[in-house]
């Protein structure tokens, strides 16, 4: 984890704005899911579902996005303090976008897996029916929508393993940095002590001089 640049910035200043991206994108992911919720609280359905869920199940997984996401919120959070306070302040950040990362993969098998905000090729496929108006596209348009959903998923994918292997880059900068503070002030205080040790050895042969 050498280096300390990343395109054009240092990494610090790099992964502040990877949290600051990441905390717009999930308090808007989280206040639409509030405004879902609370303005069809009877028809909501999980959207990755054919058919209407239990309640139960419907509450669960609102539930468990929405403590994601204010997971994830707090952890960008920290990194705006990470320059003064410390390595371990970027730290949940690093973990929360494993997990994201790991998530967004597993949501290639089964898109109940993906966080919101993770591009769903159901939900994608829906939404470009609706705005074609039509039930069902022909086979060269649902091969061009999966080359360019692919592609798209791919540089999402991509995009999050490079804002990872930043934030993993600042977190070993500022170990770092804290680490060689640590050693100059150690540094200062063996020869502060080392003066007041001569100082007064001059003072004593003096005395014995007298």
């Amino acid at each position: 984890m050498s280096g300390t640049r990343t395109l054009c910035c240092h990494v610090t200043t790099a992964t502040v704005l990877f949290a600051g991206v990441y905390l717009s994108v999930n308090m808007l992911t989280l206040v639409g899911i509030i405004l879902t919720v609370s303005l069809d609280k009877d028809t909501i359905s999980v959207s990755y579902h054919e058919s209407r869920v239990t309640k139960g199940h419907r509450a669960f997984d609102i539930s468990t996005n929405i403590l994601m996401l204010v997971l994830m919120s707090i952890s960008a959070v920290l990194v705006f303090f990470a320059k003064r306070k410390g390595p371990m302040f970027v730290l949940p950040f690093v973990l929360m976008m494993m997990v994201e990362l790991s998530l967004s993969f597993l949501s290639m098998f089964n898109g109940a897996w993906g966080l919101p905000g993770t591009p769903a090729y159901r939900e994608i496929l829906q939404s470009v029916k609706s705005q074609l108006k039509v039930e069902r596209l022909s086979e060269e348009d649902i091969g061009e929508f999966t080359m360019w959903y692919s592609v798209f998923f791919m540089l999402h994918i991509l995009l999050k393993v490079y804002a990872l292997q930043v934030s993993m880059k600042c977190f070993y900068a500022l170990k770092a940095e804290r680490m060689a503070a640590v050693s100059v002030c150690s540094g200062n205080s063996v020869t502060g002590k080392h003066g007041e040790g001569r100082q007064e050895d001059r003072q004593a042969g003096i005395r014995f001089k007298q």
